[in-house]
């Protein structure tokens, strides 16, 4: 686990109930990602575009790379089969406050001139 998870701009949730957790966060122009143990990142500069929609109830943010691939942050945090976690398998949360403030930064930072 990064501690930059836990950042102003970090950003941990659970898709789907056998999903594994997922982490985003931004670092300067580049946002890194934790999915399980993969870990990967893409610069600000290369990602073409950010769509917000509306999915079961949560929000989830898009973004496409300059290659095509999309990379999806979810608001929904569904709990698993983690320690701590089992007596709530199958419920979900809103983490709103830190998707909205990684989204919000991402607009922000995508819109700024080079």
């Amino acid at each position: 686990m990064d501690m930059q998870e836990f950042s102003k701009y970090g950003h941990v949730s659970r898709p789907s109930p056998f999903r594994k957790k997922q982490a985003f966060w931004l670092n300067g122009d580049i946002l890194h990602w934790r999915d399980g143990h993969s870990k990967g990142h893409v610069a600000l500069s290369d990602l073409a575009s950010l769509v917000v929609y509306e999915k079961s109830g949560g929000r989830v943010c898009r973004l496409t790379d300059n290659e095509g691939r999309h990379h999806d942050i979810s608001e929904r945090h569904w709990f698993g089969w983690e320690a701590g976690e089992r007596r709530r398998f199958g419920a979900s949360e809103l983490h709103s406050a830190t998707f909205t403030s990684l989204v919000s930064a991402l607009r922000w930072r995508m819109r700024k001139p080079a």
